[in-house]
This record gives structure tokens, sequence and C-alpha cells, in this order.
């Protein structure tokens, strides 16, 4: 009886840590964003390639940046969810843009459909919050920013 039930936990943590993260590629997130000064609701994210690893899954993208200043710009990014779905991504080089638009490091929390990402800080530059929806890039994100992350 013991080892029936040693066993059904094992199976029961092994199918909890091979969770996948749905298919995040492929369509147009719609991103909301407040650094303080300008806000950046216009702005769009796309996943364009996710592969599985040890320690997550591996996103390569991109956001095309558009600000309530008038700054613009596409920041090619890559990064990690974790199984508890962390998001974490770092920008690479701006490919095209004004010239305020730096690359940042980005923080977030995907949510378990994997339809939003919530609770989104960025850490160089403007310092600022973001969130963003799987939506086709149909929105302008601007309901988006209802998280409680503060700006530092």
């Amino acid at each position: 009886m013991i080892r029936l039930a040693l066993c059904t936990l094992a199976l029961a943590l092994s199918g909890a840590a091979s969770a996948e993260t749905p298919d995040l590629t492929g369509t147009l997130w719609s991103v909301c964003g407040d650094d303080g000064i300008d806000t950046w609701h216009d702005t769009r994210l796309m996943f364009t390639v996710q592969t599985e690893t040890a320690d997550g899954t591996r996103l390569e993208g991109h956001f095309d940046w558009q600000s309530s200043g008038g700054h613009w710009g596409r920041e090619l990014v890559s990064g990690l969810v974790t199984p508890e779905g962390a998001l974490t991504l770092q920008g690479s080089i701006i490919e095209d843009g004004s010239a305020s638009i730096v690359v940042s490091r980005y923080e977030g929390q995907l949510t378990p459909d994997g339809t939003r990402i919530v609770d989104g800080v960025w850490l160089d530059g403007a310092p600022g919050i973001w969130a963003a929806t799987r939506d086709g890039g149909a929105g302008t994100g601007l309901s988006l920013c209802d998280t409680a992350v503060p700006i530092s």
C-alpha cells in the first residue's frame, strides 16, 4: 500500500514538473507600459521562436515600442519562462527607432493559460511597469496596466 502511494506521488510530481508552456509564438500581443514619463499603450510584442529546455521555455522575439511622447523602435529580446510562469526577457539591440529607445531587461508573470503577462517591470533606461495580452495586436493595451507594481 505504501509502495503504491509512493508511485502515485512520483507520477503526480513528474506530471506537474513536465507541464509545457502554451505556444506563445505567431500571434501579436498588445502591450501597455508606463515609465512615469510616457505611456506605451500602442506597443506590440511578438514571440517568433519558442524552445522547451530543461530550465523552462526559451523565447525569442521583439517589442515594437510606441510611446505617448512620440518615441518608437523595435527591440529584439530573448529570455525564459520558468515552469511556474516567471518570465524574464533581455533586450539585445534596437533595430530601428528614435534615439530615446534603449535595450532593457524585463520581468513578468505569464498566466497559466498563456494569454496574458501581468505584474511586469522593466529595469533599465527609465524603469517602468508593463503588461500584455495575446489578442492579435487588436487592442491598445490601455486597460492592461492594472498592475500594482510600483515604478522605481
